[in-house]
């Protein structure tokens, strides 16, 4: 009796709404709150893992997008969190921010223009077993680097902060990229915020071309420790290194194209750069 009138002056027992009560509740929170709010009781549970629950935290038009199957809607989610899926012929990937469930999408170097690209002594096309895509580029040599991609706006999540990232690697024999600042921007074609509006660098060594070189069985530098103010690149969890180009903001029925570019016309010598692609995802989980 005592336990049952405590239980009456703490609060509500939502346990003893119908599950698909319960369902509705949880579907208006996001992921996280429903994988933690399993731990309450079975019945919560229950309601949480439900495919009520999970449809509303994908995508509306997901089901256009994936052909994967899982024996729920919440396996499905954190697969796609996980394992991207790839679309628009290979040329593109999609996954989920494992926090919001918005869409993340990476544009294959394939899907880019990069000036030189084709031709055979500036870069070369090849396969690489830790990239998602059949095929990255890698920069044989040039006096310019130029790379730039586009999105519409409809294929991402509406009222999200996206940035856009650089995926690449330097192989062991790179050079004329120390010290060497990179134009980069990204945002809405015709709109000049957020364009080339910061200059970024794409090695954190200062070793200069005369220098040995030292070989890595990888075939790629690692990076020094990241210094924390963005004009560097991090390593990421896949293996690769990634810069951030700049953010823009989507809204609903949004129409337009978003530009992202990499640009140096300093007409120096470089080498020994892998692209993979560029990612657009929600920033820091926004």
């Amino acid at each position: 009796m005592a336990v049952t009138e405590a239980k009456h002056r703490d609060g509500p027992d939502f346990s003893a709404l119908p599950e698909g009560c319960l369902a509705s509740v949880v579907s208006f929170t996001s992921p996280p709150d429903a994988c933690r709010l399993a731990s309450v009781s079975p019945i919560f549970k229950s309601a949480c893992d439900s495919d009520a629950v999970w449809a509303s935290f994908l995508p509306p038009d997901w089901r256009s997008m994936v052909s994967r199957s899982a024996p729920s809607l919440k396996e499905l989610y954190f697969s796609l969190c996980d394992d991207p899926v790839l679309v628009g012929d290979g040329k593109m990937s999609f996954s989920l921010d494992r926090h919001s469930g918005k869409k993340c999408i990476m544009l294959s170097a394939r899907a880019l223009s990069i000036t030189g690209g084709d031709t055979p002594s500036n870069w070369s096309w090849n396969h690489m077993p830790n990239s998602r895509f059949a095929e990255v580029a890698e920069l044989m040599g040039a006096y310019r680097l130029e790379i730039r991609g586009t999105i519409s706006p409809r294929m991402l999540s509406p009222r999200t902060l996206y940035a856009a990232y650089l995926v690449f690697k330097l192989t062991h024999t790179f050079n004329g990229f120390q010290l060497r600042l990179f134009d980069v921007g990204a945002g809405f074609v015709g709109a000049e915020v957020g364009k080339r509006e910061r200059s970024v660098h794409l090695s954190r060594t200062k070793r200069s071309g005369g220098q040995p070189r030292r070989r890595w069985r990888s075939g790629v530098i690692p990076l020094a420790p990241d210094e924390g103010d963005g004009s560097y690149p991090k390593e990421r969890r896949d293996g690769w290194s990634e810069i951030e180009l700049g953010e823009f903001l989507t809204e609903d029925g949004q129409d337009g194209e978003v530009e992202m570019n990499v640009l140096d016309t300093r007409h120096s010598w470089i080498v020994g750069l892998f692209v993979e692609g560029i990612e657009i995802r929600p920033k820091d989980g926004k």
